[in-house]
């Protein structure tokens, strides 16, 4: 049983690329190779046809991705069963959610998880949608909360609503009087970025993109500038920087929220348990 050679061998799936395998999984790019090849003498057949273009899956490749995922999730929630079975009166819960949403969604839902059940083993974690995505398949995570979950058979989505997204300057009130060169672009999900190139063309290709929002408001402590931050964390910016304001004129963007399970756990009785917990603190925000 070799772990490392399914994640791989997923990731390319993803990538369909070895480079960008290796640089998501912090790998030579010679190690995804040899695992790649690896996991295909095992398999007796090639999983992958190499190109300029990347890597593209076989006929066998596509048929073992299915197989793949079901392992690792099995394999996933074996051991945390096994781990767990030393304290089984104690219940377990392994929560993940996205940067840019731990503020709006996450401390008011570990509250009243805490707060429920003081005895609860919580495991929370802060990460990118494609991790959590990733270790929901794996069994790693039993609720994730993110902007952008891929739909596969094997996850559970529901909606939690929405994020508004606002404009926030320190310089400027008005859409019109934005300075273009100051405006710091945070690149939130890319189903975000296309929203707002769609509505805000004229910004679509500023000369600083940010991946946190955190960053960019310190940035925009120290520099001063423009961008766009979800309206719930706007109160805490303006605690760190007075002079920052709303752009009243520029456009709101609506960027949908969504928690994740897997299959397999949608009905068990912890999961079940915290999802309703959290509908609460959303509902009562």
């Amino acid at each position: 049983m070799n772990i490392p050679l399914l994640i791989t061998f997923l990731d390319v799936m993803e990538t369909g690329n070895f480079k960008r395998t290796a640089e998501r999984l912090n790998i030579m790019q010679s190690t995804v190779s040899a695992r790649i090849r690896q996991l295909e003498e095992t398999l007796g057949t090639r999983l992958f046809e190499r190109g300029r273009g990347g890597a593209e899956p076989t006929p066998a490749g596509r048929r073992f991705e299915g197989h793949c995922r079901a392992f690792l999730t099995l394999w996933g929630h074996a051991r945390r069963d096994v781990v767990s079975g030393a304290a089984a009166r104690k219940r377990h819960l392994h929560i993940s959610c996205q940067y840019s949403l731990v503020r709006a969604y996450l401390i008011g839902w570990i509250d009243r998880l805490r707060n429920e059940d003081d005895d609860l083993d919580l495991h929370v974690e802060i990460n990118f949608s494609s991790q959590i995505q990733r270790d929901i398949l794996a069994g790693e995570t039993d609720v994730g909360i993110m902007f952008a979950p891929q739909l596969t058979p094997d996850v559970q989505v529901a909606d939690l609503g929405a994020t508004e997204f606002v404009m926030v300057s320190t310089d400027h009130d008005t859409l019109g009087d934005v300075n273009f060169s100051r405006y710091i672009k945070v690149a939130y999900t890319s189903a975000f970025e296309r929203a707002l190139d769609e509505l805000l063309p004229e910004f679509a290709f500023p000369s600083m993109v940010i991946g946190s929002d955190d960053l960019a408001i310190e940035l925009l402590g120290r520099y001063g500038g423009t961008l766009y931050l979800p309206r719930f964390a706007f109160a805490g910016a303006q605690t760190k920087l007075s002079t920052i304001r709303i752009v009243q004129d520029a456009p709101t963007i609506l960027q949908p929220v969504f928690s994740a399970v897997h299959m397999r756990r949608r009905r068990d009785p912890v999961v079940v348990w915290a999802l309703k917990l959290l509908k609460e603190v959303i509902d009562h925000r």
